[in-house]
């Protein structure tokens, strides 16, 4: 797990609630705070779909890209949030890939989650990593690589301070 702030917030909101940078990412859970507060659960509402369609979906949450526009016209006005926090994690269509780079030797089964927690508040955006796996081990190579390459991610776009 590590921690950074990013310095260009303009930018981040941007790249976050209209260019689409982060579409593929999955939304857990969500909070905005304007007037009132706003909770998204990402979740799907599985009596929502017929049976065909869940046997398409490969995870059990919405893509950012589908709720994207609903977070965006909450925000938009005069007055930024005084607080957003976003839970995003990667499709579980990804874990094989990420799990074969990092070079742990687990199967994606065990993989519970590869989460990105942003956190706006007091005019200031903090990026927190998370893993989480379904068995305990004391090896963190899966770890370290989920936060070197969230950390090249962001920094490839914005500015970014560890902390």
């Amino acid at each position: 797990m590590i921690s950074f702030k990013i310095k260009e917030i303009n930018k981040f909101m941007h790249e976050l609630l209209i260019a689409g940078t982060f579409d593929n990412f999955l939304l857990c859970d969500g909070e905005i705070c304007t007037a009132t507060a706003f909770t998204i659960n990402g979740h799907f509402n599985k009596n929502f779909f017929s049976e065909n369609e869940l046997n398409t979906m490969n995870d059990d949450f919405s893509t950012w890209k589908n709720i994207r526009h609903i977070a965006f016209e909450i925000i938009k006005g005069d007055k930024v949030p005084s607080k957003m926090k976003l839970v995003l994690a990667l499709s579980k269509t990804k874990y094989e890939e990420i799990i074969t780079k990092s070079g742990m030797d687990i199967p994606a089964s065990d993989v519970c989650g590869l989460y990105i927690h942003i956190l706006y508040e007091n005019d200031s955006i903090e990026i927190i990593t998370g893993t989480s796996l379904n068995t305990f081990t004391l090896d963190k190579t899966l770890d370290k690589y989920w936060d070197t390459t969230v950390i090249n991610f962001f920094e490839s776009k914005f500015q970014c301070e560890l902390l």
